[in-house]
């Protein structure tokens, strides 16, 4: 565990617990709640209130029924056991950057089926691409003393630190720190001198970027979403 600052809103915790959320989204706050002691008790309480719910809806005049059949289905059940076989381990890959290796959650880890493929952003920055269901999540590696240029959602944006940290003008995040901004939002994500960082990011539209030549960037942004 870690100390964390930022965390999910208590509606995306309550939405994990139901299943309800993107693939991306809900694969974030898995990983979140590998670092966050908080959130997992606050997700633990909701699962318990929706199971809670459901055995009160099942409850009633149905259930001796359900308890007759259940009691049928185990008496006809063949007296060999029927073994299932072993599901063959899935390699993991390591996340890699530059012959560095980054330790990720194994919610995430687990996603690392091949080698990350890189490429090389202007500013010291480097994008990786996760594959989840189609959706669009990426890797994003900020070098010592770099940033992303100041831009705005087209669309909500799930952030999660993977190592080390980085500032902004709303505050300051590190490892575990989870973020969400939208198009109320604008900033420069930033690092400093002494520390590099990681993060994930799953985005629900493209990002726009205000600023000075950054803005040409804009194009490839709307493109990466169609």
């Amino acid at each position: 565990m870690t100390h964390i600052n930022h965390h999910p809103a208590p509606d995306l915790l309550r939405d994990f617990a139901a299943g309800t959320l993107a693939p991306s989204t809900a694969l974030l706050i898995a990983a979140h709640r590998e670092y966050c002691s908080h959130c997992q008790q606050q997700i633990a309480n909701h699962e318990a209130l929706l199971a809670q719910t459901a055995l009160e809806a099942d409850g009633g005049d149905d259930q001796p029924a359900l308890d007759g059949m259940l009691e049928t289905l185990l008496a006809h059940l063949p007296e060999h056991t029927v073994r299932e076989p072993e599901a063959l381990p899935t390699a993991i890959q390591p996340l890699t950057l530059h012959h560095r290796t980054f330790e990720l959650p194994q919610v995430l880890a687990r996603q690392l089926h091949q080698p990350t493929r890189w490429s090389a952003l202007p500013g010291r920055l480097h994008q990786a691409r996760l594959a989840v269901e189609n959706s669009h999540l990426n890797f994003i590696h900020m070098d010592k003393n770099s940033g992303v240029p100041t831009h705005t959602h087209k669309g909500r944006e799930y952030t999660l630190v993977l190592h080390g940290g980085f500032s902004d003008a709303n505050g300051d995040y590190r490892l575990g720190d989870f973020v969400c901004l939208d198009q109320r939002h604008q900033h420069q994500p930033q690092t400093d001198s002494h520390e590099d960082c990681l993060v994930i990011s799953a985005l629900e539209g493209p990002l726009h970027f205000t600023s000075g030549l950054a803005r040409l960037f804009n194009p490839l942004s709307q493109l990466f979403f169609r």
